[in-house]
């Protein structure tokens, strides 16, 4: 089961009550906040990003009352040319008409601007981490990136939050987009009850929602471990990106791919105990979890859109060059 990704592991020697003593108060407090916010902000902006490119920008919202012809929708006018035949009379350009003694054509100049949606998954699989951060935390720093990116080009951005129910912002656009966005991202990711698990939204039903809310040329960011990505999913990625750009950053944790050799390491499985961690129980695991992320890695490959994977220590350098070879894959795709 996609579901039963219960890789959390805890060390023999700690002490329960030392645990919660130490993390109580912890869990209830946003995992990024205001000052780390500002620091992630401030390396962004020290960091070089290249230009994020969209091929479909050509299917991007238009802007304008009216559509042109010629170079389509707008507000700002262009140039005059010679009017030809089958020329709208309401383009005539009658001032020009009345100085030169000839008939001319308004142009428009095409006005194209694509939003981006950055879906930002925090349900119980992404509350884990073995290293670094927890994958929650990753996944909000990754959000970081791409809302910058969408800062830094002018363009609208919004994000969809998933955790135990959905939570979606409003569109931010400007030159300060980047604080506010992140403070609707970064919320406390204490554990789920079973009851919260069971309420939390599908992955599926999220982008079914997007698909009806998005204009063709848009961006759609998703950040996730893809645990619920299943073959309906991925039949609807495949369908969302013939008009949408859609990107995945598939986050992970190295342990779950293979499991640390520590002594004392206890693997917490479905029935909600923990084993300990014997020769049979990890060459099981590694069974399955081989056949887990590969299967998970086709699915991705083949539902057609642009996607990266991201480790738990990645840092911004590191994440820069897998957006931009992301981006690479992808316009060349598009060619």
């Amino acid at each position: 089961m996609r579901r039963a990704l219960a890789a959390l592991f805890s060390l023999s020697w700690f002490k329960r009550q030392d645990w919660a003593s130490r993390t109580s108060q912890a869990v209830e407090q946003p995992l990024l906040s205001a000052e780390d916010i500002t620091r992630l902000g401030q390396r962004l902006g020290g960091l070089m990003q290249p230009q994020s490119t969209n091929p479909k920008d050509s299917a991007a919202l238009k802007q304008g009352e009216q559509a042109s012809r010629y170079l389509g929708a707008g507000m700002e006018y262009e140039e005059s040319r010679l009017y030809q035949p089958g020329d709208e009379v309401r383009r005539l350009n009658w001032r020009l008409m009345a100085r030169t003694g000839e008939a001319y054509t308004q142009l428009y100049q095409e006005s194209r601007q694509e939003s981006w949606t950055l879906l930002v998954d925090l349900r119980q699989s992404m509350r884990f981490g073995t290293r670094c951060h927890l994958k929650a935390t990753q996944a909000m720093r990754a959000a970081g990136y791409f809302a910058w990116q969408a800062q830094a080009q002018g363009l609208p951005v919004r994000a969809v939050v998933l955790s135990h129910k959905v939570r979606i912002s409003p569109t931010w656009e400007g030159s300060a987009s980047f604080e506010p966005f992140m403070q609707f991202v970064s919320q406390p990711c204490p554990p789920l009850n079973a009851s919260q698990v069971q309420q939390s939204p599908r992955l599926y039903d999220e982008l079914i929602d997007l698909q009806a809310r998005s204009q063709p040329g848009d961006r759609l960011v998703v950040i996730s471990d893809f645990s619920d990505l299943d073959a309906t999913t991925q039949t609807l990625m495949m369908t969302l990106q013939q008009t949408l750009l859609v990107q995945a950053v598939w986050v992970q944790d190295a342990s779950e791919r293979q499991l640390p050799s520590m002594p004392g390491l206890r693997l917490h499985g479905q029935d909600g105990r923990a084993h300990a961690l014997t020769p049979v129980l990890r060459a099981q695991y590694q069974a399955w979890s081989n056949h887990y992320f590969s299967d998970l890695e086709d699915r991705l490959r083949q539902s057609g859109v642009a996607w990266m994977t991201l480790d738990m220590c990645d840092r911004l350098p590191a994440m820069a060059r897998s957006v931009a070879g992301m981006q690479a894959k992808m316009m060349e795709r598009a060619r």
